[in-house]
């Protein structure tokens, strides 16, 4: 059953994690997305945001948006990199396409 959550705009933690929320959409460093990402899911739980409100909350939904967004997610390519990744485990190569930006 879903709930509704509050994301308070005055925590200074939010603040920041909203700002570069927006600022890495038109970002293409996955490495950079990824640490920013990760930085501000800890600060957010450090802040006492945690469980679903953090899987749920916009910051992390907005970052996750972008990171679909570069990868150029569907569910297609998402079954393929799970295709890949049995092959890989079991020490077979795997071929993947690549879609330029």
């Amino acid at each position: 059953m879903s709930r509704t959550a509050v994301a308070h705009a005055h925590n200074e933690i939010v603040q920041q994690a909203c700002s570069d929320a927006s600022a890495v959409q038109d970002a293409v460093n996955l490495i950079a997305i990824v640490g920013s990402f990760h930085r501000h899911l800890l600060a957010l739980r450090q802040a006492g945001v945690f469980g679903d409100d953090l899987n749920n909350h916009p910051v992390s939904l907005t970052f996750v948006s972008k990171l679909n967004s570069l990868c150029r997610m569907s569910l297609d390519r998402e079954i393929k990199a799970f295709e890949a990744i049995d092959r890989l485990q079991r020490g077979e190569d795997a071929e993947f396409e690549v879609l330029p930006l």
